[in-house]
């Protein structure tokens, strides 16, 4: 693949950053899940998880507006406990979430390579983050924690715009941030994990896309298919990749 680029659009999670163990398990969570069977609303960790996961999908199918983390259980919990009172269900919801703040942060580590690939490509062109994610400001604040901060021009998160991939919304405010014009989109590269969200839908927008792909690893993951820009490894992100 060559393109000519001024821009590098990278997702966060399991990107630049990974998390929960190398396969992709949620095991770190098991101490927010486990909440709701704690007070005896569930039998299980695994009854919640199973409950959020196809509120969720649901949830993805119909549009594609962020929903935060908090509301996201608040949801969940009033869908099977209707008459439950709303301050109990609050109470529960802020609860799981501040045990996802310090569960998740545990899980974190970085890619082999990443902060390599990143100084490569600092001065070569402009690089910024478009990334999914339920608690506003957490991939900025997480960045930071790994020292990866400095090398984007902007950080965008789904929780603080509104917004989520794959819907183009959150794909046109990143480019207006960029002050990138549509007619330029195809000057700018998006690089993730997420076949969809991070290659076909930022190419249906004009831009170039590239599939981080980590299925050889993380077993439910898509791999990548024929006519799709590949790599497995940020060893493979070179100048040799494009042209600038």
């Amino acid at each position: 693949m060559q393109v000519a680029i001024d821009w590098i659009f990278f997702d966060c999670f399991n990107t630049l950053i990974d998390d929960f163990d190398q396969t992709g398990e949620e095991l770190a969570l098991q101490p927010v899940y486990a909440l709701p069977a704690e007070v005896g609303l569930y039998e299980s960790a695994a009854e919640f998880r199973q409950d959020y996961h196809r509120w969720r999908n649901q949830q993805w199918q119909t549009e594609h507006r962020e929903i935060e983390m908090g509301d996201r259980y608040q949801a969940v919990l009033h869908d099977k406990f209707p008459a439950m009172p709303l301050t109990e269900i609050e109470k529960i919801a802020a609860e799981m979430v501040k045990r996802f703040r310090v569960c998740y942060q545990k899980s974190l580590r970085l890619p082999d390579g990443v902060q390599d690939m990143l100084q490569f490509w600092q001065g070569r062109v402009r690089l910024g983050v478009v990334s999914n994610f339920y608690l506003q400001g957490w991939p900025t604040e997480l960045l930071e924690s790994f020292g990866l901060r400095s090398y984007f021009d902007f950080v965008l998160d789904s929780a603080a715009c509104g917004w989520r991939k794959p819907g183009r919304k959150i794909y046109e405010i990143a480019c207006e941030q960029a002050h990138i014009p549509a007619a330029d989109r195809h000057r700018v590269l998006f690089v993730g994990d997420h076949l969809l969200n991070d290659v076909l839908a930022p190419q249906q927008l004009g831009m170039q896309g590239l599939y981080f792909d980590r299925s050889q690893v993380r077993p439910t993951y898509a791999p990548s298919t024929q006519g799709v820009a590949t790599i497995t490894g940020w060893h493979q992100f070179r100048s040799d990749f494009c042209q600038t």
